[in-house]
């Protein structure tokens, strides 16, 4: 019976072993919080264990003790948070940090002097040890057992073990925190991604390597004229020229292939909108990759059709205009030469023959002369014409109105339209450049109306108001069916239009036309002051 009865409460201590770990891993699968577990565990091993008390401190990142838990001492484990808090372990919880195993004491009221509840620990033993997973020291783990289970064995294992068993969940509770903070991350980063996706001014499109298209936003719809349902697992092949989905599908190949480095690539492609109309849209790819799933392919699209034909515009502009050019200097030439110089020679000759010539009359002479003197101001007036056509010299001395009226009165004298001149509000000199490009702009207006419009009467206003200048030029000719796109001017053959638009745009001007075939043309040009 006596060697029974040992052997009897040791299997009790066992059974009750394995009952302390049982629930002790029952609170670390449960909880999922760090402040509930430690809890769960000091009741435990109070409550099931027989512990006296039990308590945890835990560690933040920068080494500190500042979460705690505790069983079986109330406020009397107050000194000792603050202690800890604020000076850091006692004794007994220093050599625990530093060692593998639990440092156990026997009687702590004469060993653990720094401790302030040694004082309570009379006739008992005390047992610490350290929370440590994976290199990372979480905190300390404490108790008060019954003196006759210090020295136990297998009370070591199991108090190591649970420490061990806590270190190991409040890793795991760390990782599950990370990985919250990583899905919260990631789904703020999908959330900026997709408010920006759906609120972008440029078509944005995601597609598959196969141009299937997974997702589109509401610019990329008003692009191609589908919705974006319809959008929506439609190829790009379907709205795209077969010339410009071989371009993607080449590019694409480069890419993938780390040809073409890993930046987005830009180009433009023919696409056809859903009503029919075929737009120039400039694309940039760029190649989405990622180890655990296959690539895909984000695209931003912009409509350039109205910018592309305003550069193809602009070139013939300059080419017709290089040319016009030409004509110009040609015809300036063959006039002082076929003009000019030959008046001036024929003029010469007269005064040489006028002058060999001795037996002339007074009133001969006299009459001689005075026809020297109208051609000479015949050609005066060719050669002023012909200077006031290169350089307005009345715009540099008079400004703008006298020169715009100078104008309207040649088209009077020269070619017999009713021209009429106006100028409303208070009148004032502008900048040289704004004044040069103002009667630029009148002056091929008026030159059209002589020239193509075939009218008989013509107005040109002028209204100064506080923040703009406006000029206004209309006649009663023939007209002409304007472009459906105003940048077309030039490829319809309307160069001095063209040329009119790109000196309104250079001054931060705006120029409007209106005209129809045998209703006239009105011409306004509104320049901000």
């Amino acid at each position: 019976m006596t060697e029974g009865k040992p052997i009897e409460e040791r299997l009790q201590r066992l059974n009750l072993i394995l009952r302390t770990i049982r629930d002790v891993d029952q609170v670390i699968l449960a909880e999922k919080d760090r402040d509930r577990l430690i809890k769960g565990v000091c009741n435990s091993l109070v409550k099931t264990r027989g512990y006296y008390n039990a308590w945890i401190a835990l560690l933040d990142e920068s080494g500190r003790f500042t979460r705690f838990a505790e069983a079986g001492l109330g406020k009397t484990f107050l000194p000792l948070a603050e202690q800890l808090e604020r000076d850091g372990p006692t004794k007994c919880g220093q050599q625990a940090l530093v060692q593998p195993n639990a440092v156990v004491i026997d009687d702590p009221t004469s060993s653990c002097s720094d401790c302030p509840l040694a004082r309570g620990y009379r006739g008992r033993g005390g047992i610490t040890a350290r929370l440590h997973h994976r290199g990372k020291l979480y905190g300390l783990l404490c108790a008060s057992v019954p003196a006759s289970l210090v020295a136990e064995e297998e009370e070591c294992s199991l108090f190591e073990g649970v420490a061990g068993d806590i270190a190991f969940a409040l890793h795991k509770i760390e990782l599950e925190q990370e990985h919250e903070r990583s899905e919260e991350a990631l789904r703020r980063s999908e959330n900026r991604y997709r408010a920006l996706f759906d609120s972008a001014n440029d078509g944005m499109l995601v597609r598959d390597l196969a141009g299937t298209i997974i997702i589109a936003n509401s610019a990329m719809a008003e692009l191609t004229g589908y919705t974006i349902d319809e959008l929506t697992e439609m190829n790009i092949s379907q709205f795209l020229s077969a010339t410009s989905f071989k371009t993607t599908i080449e590019r694409q190949t480069k890419q993938l292939e780390g040809k073409s480095g890993a930046r987005p690539q830009r180009y433009e492609l023919q696409m056809i909108r859903k009503d029919g109309m075929e737009r120039t849209i400039e694309i940039v790819t760029s190649l989405l990759a990622d180890r655990e799933q296959a690539p895909i392919i984000q695209e931003i699209a912009r409509d350039v059709t109205e910018q592309k034909r305003s550069r193809e515009n602009l070139r013939a502009y300059a080419s017709r205009a290089i040319l016009a050019q030409e004509e110009e200097r040609k015809r300036i030439a063959r006039e002082l030469h076929d003009e000019t110089a030959q008046a001036l020679a024929s003029l010469g000759m007269d005064i040489g023959y006028l002058s060999k010539t001795k037996r002339r009359s007074h009133e001969e002479l006299s009459k001689g002369l005075e026809g020297l003197r109208d051609r000479t101001e015949n050609i005066l007036r060719g050669v002023r014409s012909l200077s006031q056509a290169l350089r307005p010299l009345m715009l540099e001395e008079f400004g703008l109105l006298a020169a715009l009226q100078e104008l309207t009165s040649s088209l009077n004298q020269q070619y017999g339209i009713n021209a009429q001149f106006g100028a409303l509000g208070r009148p004032r000199r502008l900048s040289p450049d704004l004044e040069l490009a103002v009667f630029r702009i009148a002056q091929e207006a008026l030159n059209n109306v002589w020239k193509h419009a075939k009218a008989t009467e013509c107005a040109l206003g002028v209204e100064f108001s506080p923040k703009k200048v406006r000029l206004k030029i209309s006649d009663n000719g023939q007209g002409f069916e304007l472009p459906k796109v105003t940048n077309d001017l030039a490829r319809s053959g309307k160069l001095g239009l063209t040329g009119m638009e790109e000196r309104a745009r250079l001054i931060g001007g705006t120029l409007t036309i209106w005209s129809k075939p045998g209703k006239g043309t009105t011409l306004v040009l509104e320049v901000p002051q």
